[in-house]
């Protein structure tokens, strides 16, 4: 591990990434909070403008995802990061400046969001395919996990600063320190951007229907892939509900506002801290199935804040779902890497998050307005049975079984 850990810190391009994802995820941990306890104590406001300003940007994310899939593809990656974070940066202290001078409006966030939503959809396809061009193949899994290790650390400090700020000084403050951690992310990764290669093209070359075919074929050339996107597809748009709405929601009306939720997915980004380190010691012979069944305890922690007020034990429970999630994601990035051809890896990147995020839209229209109509508690427990519904299929397919953590080199086939 140590070892890793030391090859990886002598490569100059990845502490230079390292410090781009700690930075701007310090941001990402101030902005929901900022974003969500913003639009809840805006006058008049209801879960459903919650959710509506959520849904505008997860649909943009959703709809142009494998077209950034293609450009990322094409073009260097780290300049299409690079760029994407720069521009969110000026949107994002719009946000802000407009929760201070009293002109923010719902309509004015689900525009910005929808920006948002649609620089992220290159963003993702990029970040995705970045990580093999900054560091070899045999350190990828060490890799992501270190740069999971970064991020949750300072989305632990941005979501306990982000719980304390809002309370005390209002959304604005929150938002404006999140778009300068984008500004500064995305100046540190653009710097990169001689790493990629820019595809020649000529009248030869694919068009960007045929890019899609080929990263279409791709994606379900593979079992184990489509098995577990499906199944994400359900997973994904229950998390998102209810980080971005039913978990605010149930916050403000039953623990007590932005403080008792900051410390609760404070403590979910700590767990989630924990996942990635165990992935730097835990190289499993069978990745996806160990991941998924590990995701029990996100379901569990549904159940407990369903069922319980106490704010240590939803923390408790919150930790656990938190290592789980990354532990998952760590070993899928790291799958997903060693076995897709890099030409195409970005494109199967995008159709995976496609895949995954299909639902959120719809989730985020329809959680405020359920959680309105159910109660956030039965919106939760609701949640649950649908959540271990989807993973008890996912864990169904043979081939979420069989894949091995094999180098590329030896995996030829689904």
């Amino acid at each position: 591990m140590f070892d890793d850990l030391s090859k990886l810190w002598a490569i100059p391009h990845f502490r230079k990434l390292l410090l781009a994802r700690f930075i701007s995820n310090y941001g990402n941990g101030l902005a929901p909070i900022a974003l969500a306890f913003g639009v809840l104590d805006l006058k008049g406001s209801t879960p459903a403008d919650l959710s509506i300003v959520m849904a505008s940007q997860m649909f943009p994310l959703v709809v142009f995802m494998l077209f950034g899939g293609v450009i990322a593809d094409r073009y260097p990656r780290a300049l299409i990061v690079g760029v994407s974070d720069i521009v969110l940066s000026a949107f994002v202290v719009y946000n802000g400046i407009s929760f201070l001078d009293g002109r923010v409006s719902i309509l004015s966030l689900s525009v910005v969001a929808f920006v948002g939503g649609t620089l992220a959809a290159l963003w993702w396809p990029a970040f995705a395919g970045l990580v093999p061009e900054v560091v070899p193949e045999k350190l990828l899994q060490s890799a992501n996990s270190t740069l999971g290790m970064g991020s949750n650390m300072s989305n632990i400090a941005g979501t306990v600063t982000g719980g304390i700020l809002v309370a005390n000084l209002g959304a604005g403050w929150g938002l404006i320190a999140d778009g300068i951690t984008f500004l500064i992310a995305g100046i540190l990764v653009f710097q990169l951007r001689g790493l990629g290669t820019t595809r020649v093209q000529d009248e030869h070359s694919p068009s960007v229907l045929e890019d899609l075919r080929d990263g279409w074929r791709e994606f379900t050339s593979r079992s184990w892939l489509v098995a577990v996107v499906a199944g994400y597809s359900v997973v994904a748009m229950l998390m998102e509900s209810t980080f971005a709405v039913v978990g605010p929601v149930h916050a403000k009306e039953v623990l007590g506002g932005p403080k008792p939720w900051s410390w609760i997915i404070g403590s979910l980004s700590a767990g989630m801290l924990c996942g990635v380190g165990l992935t730097l010691r835990v190289r499993p012979k069978r990745p996806l199935a160990v991941g998924l069944l590990a995701q029990v305890a996100f379901g569990t922690w549904l159940l407990v804040m369903s069922f319980s007020h106490g704010v240590s034990v939803i923390c408790l429970s919150a930790f656990c779902a938190g290592l789980a999630m990354e532990f998952f994601f760590v070993l899928w990035q790291t799958a997903m890497q060693k076995n897709i051809p890099a030409e195409s890896l970005s494109r199967v990147s995008s159709y995976d998050a496609f895949g995954s995020l299909v639902f959120a839209p719809l989730g985020l229209i329809f959680a405020g307005p359920l959680a309105a109509r159910l109660g956030s508690a039965h919106t939760l427990l609701l949640f649950s049975v649908i959540f271990f519904m989807s993973l008890t299929a996912m864990l169904s397919v043979p081939g979420v079984w069989r894949l091995k953590a094999t180098p590329v080199e030896s995996v030829n086939t689904p």
